[in-house]
């Protein structure tokens, strides 16, 4: 008697474990595909991040090269600037040096008429 009792009650619990794990299969296998899916969409916005991030870099080297290249510009007007201001002095020395009386005291109205207007 007591084995058919038992019998039932058997079935029963083989059957509660048997869903049991089926249930704990199922939730692993959907907790994978949550652990997928956040894995896939971290890594697509950390690509994304990185593209943003390469752009900037583009866009903050390309402002760098352009600005060098106006401070090139600059400087090279810059030096040609002073290079016609040197000529211009030695000119002026030179035709100082020629004229008549260089040790005489003063300005003279040859040496006023080599100053610039």
């Amino acid at each position: 008697m007591f084995r058919q009792a038992a019998l039932p009650v058997l079935a029963g619990l083989a059957l509660l474990c048997f869903g049991l794990l089926v249930l704990w299969l199922i939730l692993v296998k959907f907790d994978d595909m949550i652990g997928r899916a956040a894995k896939a969409a971290t890594e697509s916005r950390d690509a994304h991040w990185s593209a943003q991030i390469e752009r900037a870099n583009a866009d903050a080297n390309r402002q760098i090269a352009n600005q060098a290249k106006a401070a090139l510009a600059i400087e090279t007007e810059a030096n040609a600037r002073v290079r016609a201001v040197e000529e211009q002095l030695t000119t002026m020395e030179i035709a100082n040096a020629a004229l008549p009386f260089g040790d005489a005291c003063g300005l003279g109205r040859d040496r006023v008429r080599l100053l610039p207007n």
